[in-house]
């Protein structure tokens, strides 16, 4: 009877015995499972927090980049102006009835009746004839015909040449001419604007070129 309780009383100890190790690993794997979910957990964490500001620069960046790529379209258009208007001083002729924007390095004075003449502060050999009709004195053909005589006359030998006309819609009517000479060139402008015929000679030398800017300081004449 004695052998019996002790065997009995050692298989409970044995089974508590082996219990409590069970619990141990299980406690130990619940533990190591917890830990290695807390790490990964904070990896990711990190991995977010890492991630989020590159995601954040990029996006900046393309804002910036729409932000000065905007204000380029919008300058486009003014370059094409001009410049006459803001660089030059508004003058009015003395014999005629017009006025137009003088740039600085010219001045104007009378020829004759009806005939003004813009010409270089530095070499009057650079000049440009100026003439106007009201729309009862002369209208454009016959402007036209008499710019060709004018250019034709100057070089009796050289061929007239047609340039483009005026594209600004401000000009009813327009055409421009050019005419070689021995030391430069002779050009040719006629044009309706408001009601006003305008007849402009320029005479220019190859070293000089500055047959544009009368053209521009011409385009911008305007009926007193």
């Amino acid at each position: 009877m004695n052998k019996k309780l002790f065997f009995a009383a050692s298989v409970l100890a044995l089974s508590g015995l082996m219990a409590a190790c069970g619990s141990d690993e299980t406690s130990e794997n619940t533990t190591q499972d917890t830990a290695t979910e807390t790490v990964q957990n904070e990896n990711e964490t990190a991995t977010s927090e890492e991630t989020a500001p590159e995601e954040s620069t990029e996006a900046e960046s393309a804002d910036q980049e729409e932000a000065t790529e905007e204000p380029a379209e919008e300058s486009a258009e003014p370059a094409q102006e001009n410049s006459v208007a803001t660089e030059g001083t508004l003058t009015v002729s003395e014999s005629q009835s017009y006025e137009f924007y003088l740039l600085p390095g010219y001045e104007l004075t009378a020829e004759e009746p009806n005939k003004d003449v813009i010409f270089s502060s530095e070499n009057d050999e650079l000049f440009m004839r100026v003439e106007t009709f009201k729309p009862e004195e002369a209208d454009f053909a016959f402007a036209n015909d008499s710019i060709q005589q004018t250019l034709k006359a100057a070089n009796e030998g050289a061929e007239l040449t047609e340039l483009p006309a005026f594209e600004e819609a401000e000009f009813k009517s327009s055409a421009v001419y050019e005419i070689p000479t021995e030391n430069g060139k002779v050009t040719g402008a006629v044009f309706e604007k408001e009601g006003l015929i305008v007849k402009l000679t320029i005479f220019d030398l190859t070293d000089a070129g500055v047959t544009e800017e009368f053209l521009n300081m011409g385009k911008t004449i305007t009926a007193e």
